[in-house]
């Protein structure tokens, strides 16, 4: 051990730097050698219970991993063991306890065994009349499609049997004109089972354009002034068409609000089906449903000898195939004549555009007058040949008083000049 009076402090020089003097710090010499026991134990404690962190983690990673549980084949779902809804027996429910509630004044309360009641519900419709009445089932699991709403495009319908222009214009929602006038005209006259018509998606015109017609005189034909209504309707596939544009010749445009020439509709007739050979075919109704029709009439056949039934008229228009019969102008009242002797089988107003309407039944043969103005016969009548019939009027379809003559064997039109050749000038 270092004796302190050994240890002395240099003397102080004052020409030397005036640093301070140096510290000594006090050093143990003979510290204690010896560790507290509780030190000890902590230190070993903490040892063992790494080891065993350690031991429980090289297991565990050691450890194979789960597999997947599949159930057995006889839970699979299948169409015998399909899991339904689950049916709760209602004496296994529990009884709801009531539980006091704070209710705010005007609220609707409902009662503890109301609340059961609706737990234990079971689908049900809903009464409007109690609004506490819980509906489950109210929500279909289908789902419905308009079936009218509106159409884009052109579509095809195959007539069936009984099928009309009207029924099936009815069907589509359609003038029976639109039909008419974008269809072979033929159908117009005689619909026969398995014709396939175009039925547009709304009223108006489709056609298949021919020749060199600019879009605007296709449109000017059909009585539409503005060219634009067929180039930018949905329905056309005219983009970057103009007013002069020539459509493709064969191509098909639809004009919407289009009006084409006036149609003669064909009401359709009835004959004898009784089975007498000697009477098969003869046309016994005309329109039936019209307020003019007679329903079947005896008819007793027709004579040989044919009249010009208004030899004091002025033929105005021919026979074609969009005009089923000859047209003769007259002043209003002038008499016309039955062109043959035959049975009154129609005479009255008719709705397809007849107007007033006297027909004939000469054997399979009638005879049609339309636009009359007055009417001299009654249903069932025998009327001779050159008897008159009724006067000149204008009626239904017209644009002036006229006759509109007619000659048909059963539904098919005939030329009345081929059988009348005076009546056609």
């Amino acid at each position: 051990m270092v004796d302190p009076k050994n240890i002395h402090e240099p003397p102080i020089d004052p020409l030397a730097d005036t640093n301070p003097s140096i510290s000594i710090r006090k050093v143990q010499l003979d510290p204690s050698s010896t560790t507290a026991p509780w030190r000890r134990m902590v230190g070993l404690l903490s040892l063992i219970g790494a080891a065993i962190l350690t031991l429980a983690t090289t297991i565990l990673l050691m450890m194979p991993s789960p597999q997947k549980q599949i159930p057995p084949t006889s839970l699979a779902p299948t169409a015998d063991n399909a899991i339904g809804a689950t049916v709760i027996p209602t004496n296994t429910l529990v009884q709801a306890t009531p539980v006091p509630v704070f209710v705010p004044d005007g609220a609707p309360t409902i009662s503890p065994d109301m609340v059961v009641s609706l737990l234990q519900a079971t689908p049900q419709n809903l009464d409007i009349s109690n609004p506490l009445i819980v509906q489950r089932d109210n929500l279909s699991p289908f789902t419905f499609i308009k079936q009218d709403r509106p159409r884009s495009e052109v579509i095809q319908y195959t007539a069936a049997t009984g099928d009309t222009i009207y029924t099936i214009a009815e069907r589509f929602k359609l003038a029976p004109e639109t039909i008419a006038w974008s269809n072979n005209r033929r159908f117009a006259l005689v619909l026969r089972p398995g014709d396939v018509l175009n039925i547009p998606p709304i009223d108006g015109v489709y056609l298949q354009v021919v020749g060199t017609k600019t879009i605007k005189e296709w449109a000017e034909a059909y009585k539409v002034n503005d060219p634009y209504a067929v180039i930018d309707s949905e329905y056309n596939d005219l983009s970057g068409a103009t007013p002069d544009t020539v459509p493709l010749s064969g191509s098909y445009i639809f004009i919407p609000g289009g009006k084409g020439e006036d149609i003669t509709w064909n009401p359709g007739v009835t004959v004898d089906n009784s089975g007498d050979t000697a009477r098969q075919g003869f046309v016994t109704g005309f329109a039936p449903g019209d307020p003019g029709s007679c329903g079947n009439v005896q008819n007793p056949g027709g004579g040989a000898a044919w009249i010009n039934p208004l030899p004091n008229g002025t033929y105005v228009r021919g026979f074609s195939t969009i005009h089923t019969g000859v047209d003769r102008a007259a002043p209003p009242g002038t008499a016309v004549r039955a062109a043959n002797s035959g049975a009154v089988i129609f005479a009255g107003w008719n709705s397809w555009g007849y107007g007033n309407l006297i027909v004939l039944a000469h054997g399979p043969f009638l005879t049609l007058y339309g636009h009359l103005s007055s009417i001299a016969v009654r249903c069932g009548q025998l009327i001779p040949a050159g008897s008159v019939i009724g006067g000149v009027g204008s009626t239904g379809n017209s644009s002036g008083p006229h006759l509109h003559f007619e000659i048909r064997y059963g539904e098919t039109p005939q030329d009345p000049c081929a059988t009348l050749p005076d009546v056609c000038y």
